[in-house]
């Protein structure tokens, strides 16, 4: 997998792990339709089927773009907080329909996908997430649970 690959999965694992409610049943079917070949246009697809899932996508899609270019200047990659609560002029709209007060630290779930990742892969560890009955609960349970081999539920 490439870079750019990688960053596109994280980016949807992520936002599916930002989402406050189960996924709604004709999308939940959908994610369960994608075979092993799971590629970048069935992401791109399964975003565009939920908004708040498309949203989150987008938004943690940016970071992380942001985030492997500072990276890759070896510039401090943490977002700059009181900068961006003493902007009030931003023109962004607020996600109001995704609640992720508990989950906005990317970075540290970024390295939490990367550790439970590892051993098997990104891609089959998306798999196991798109064929789980409730897809946003088996990612909460997978990344943010302690599990010995990183898969809770096997």
């Amino acid at each position: 997998m490439n870079d750019t690959q990688d960053e596109i999965f994280q980016a949807f694992i992520v936002a599916l792990l930002q989402q406050t409610e189960p996924l709604p049943a004709d999308v939940q079917s959908e994610f369960n339709k994608t075979d092993e070949t799971c590629t970048v246009t069935d992401i791109l697809r399964l975003t565009k089927l939920h908004p708040p899932l498309l949203a989150a996508y987008q938004k943690n899609r940016v970071w992380l773009v942001n985030h492997s270019s500072q990276r890759n200047k070896g510039l401090d990659v943490l977002p700059n907080a009181e900068f961006e609560n003493n902007n009030t002029t931003t023109t962004e709209t607020d996600n109001t329909a995704s609640d992720i007060s508990d989950l906005t630290n990317l970075p540290e779930i970024i390295n939490k996908i990367e550790a439970k990742v590892q051993p098997r892969g990104l891609g089959k560890f998306l798999r196991k997430l798109l064929q789980a009955g409730d897809s946003v609960q088996t990612s909460r349970d997978t990344i943010l649970l302690s599990s010995a081999d990183g898969f809770a539920h096997e």
